[in-house]
């Protein structure tokens, strides 16, 4: 028996939560009922949790119920393998694997709230440490784990991030389209939206628009809060988008800017890659790593390079782009990664 802490499931999605779906809805499949899922009360995500037969148990959430009602129920069931797909898990728990996608909560800790800080930063370094395996989502952040971390590479398993269907074709065409420049993530300050209005103010283009796409997330620091008072005519900024409401607007796009100052993956640029638009993005390593030499790249700490990338981008001639070795990012490439390491830890036991 295999146990999932499906957390996940209770929690908006952002991209450690898709990373934790779309494996686990392809190793349920493959594994049917060898693989349990379990979480506490609070479930956001109900067709979900009905395709991967989750069970709520407990009564606490959160970490509380990550360190009290799981360890409990993993010891009254034999102390089965567990696979924590959120960065943290049972503390005391060696039999589990814990997905650690970046070092953002060490590298950009003011960024955070303060209770969320100070448990990652206590909490993630001994799982590391005691767990049989990490995953990650990139090259660039299994170095930064073995470095921060202190565990020895070989304990740490590199899973890409995949591409979505809905990302692979096109999207709908938008009645009544106007012009816009589009920008997805999550309202975090490491995202460098800040940076991105001032630049996009500075275009000599006027009539184009900004679309910002993306969810306020309550344990990021509060200095994000006047986002959203930006008073920029021209800048939309789009909440609660489904993921095929979002290939139109990748669809439709003139280019996608994502000038981020970290990442331990980035899945928007994956699916802005997926939909062939041009993209404008960060000098940072794991931008590398992913688009290659197939993007314009900019210093993210430097408006006036922002603002000009904006600008090459748009005068390029080519409407969409041909983008090299797509097949890196396939879910089923990645739930592949996990199921062999699965057997692997399954035969040595």
């Amino acid at each position: 028996m295999i146990i999932v802490n499906a957390r996940f499931l209770t929690q908006p999605v952002t991209g450690v939560q898709r990373f934790a779906i779309e494996i686990s809805k392809i190793i349920k499949k493959r594994l049917g009922d060898k693989v349990h899922f379990i979480t506490h009360p609070g479930i956001l995500h109900h067709k979900l949790a009905e395709e991967l037969k989750a069970e709520v148990i407990g009564l606490n959430r959160s970490h509380i119920w990550e360190q009290i009602d799981l360890p409990l129920y993993l010891s009254m069931n034999k102390r089965p393998l567990l696979i924590s797909f959120g960065y943290t898990g049972p503390l005391f728990y060696r039999n589990q694997i814990v997905s650690i996608h970046d070092m953002a909560f060490k590298y950009y800790k003011e960024t955070f709230s303060k209770s969320f800080s100070y448990l990652y930063n206590f909490l993630v370094p001994k799982i590391a440490k005691k767990c049989l395996h990490v995953f990650t989502v990139s090259k660039t952040a299994k170095n930064e784990l073995a470095k921060e971390l202190g565990i020895p590479k070989e304990k740490i398993t590199v899973v890409y991030n995949g591409l979505s269907d809905v990302f692979k074709t096109g999207g709908q065409t938008i009645t009544n389209k106007e012009k816009y420049i589009l920008t997805v993530s999550s309202h975090h300050p490491r995202k460098n939206y800040p940076r991105l209005l001032e630049a996009f103010s500075m275009l000599d283009n006027k009539s184009i628009k900004l679309y910002v796409v993306g969810n306020e997330i309550k344990h990021f620091s509060s200095s994000m809060d006047k986002l959203n008072d930006v008073s920029v005519e021209r800048v939309k900024f789009l909440t609660n988008i489904s993921d095929e409401l979002l290939s139109s607007y990748y669809e439709n796009a003139e280019l996608f800017v994502f000038p981020s100052l970290y990442e331990g993956f980035g899945i928007p640029l994956v699916e802005a890659m997926g939909m062939r638009l041009k993209c404008v993005i960060s000098d940072i390593p794991v931008f590398r790593e992913i688009a290659k030499e197939n993007a314009i790249f900019v210093n993210p700490k430097d408006v006036e390079s922002i603002k000009e990338g904006i600008e090459i981008g748009l005068k390029l001639d080519k409407n969409r782009m041909s983008y090299d070795n797509m097949s890196r990012f396939s879910w089923n490439t990645s739930a592949n990664k996990v199921l062999k390491l699965l057997n692997q830890i399954e035969k040595q036991n």
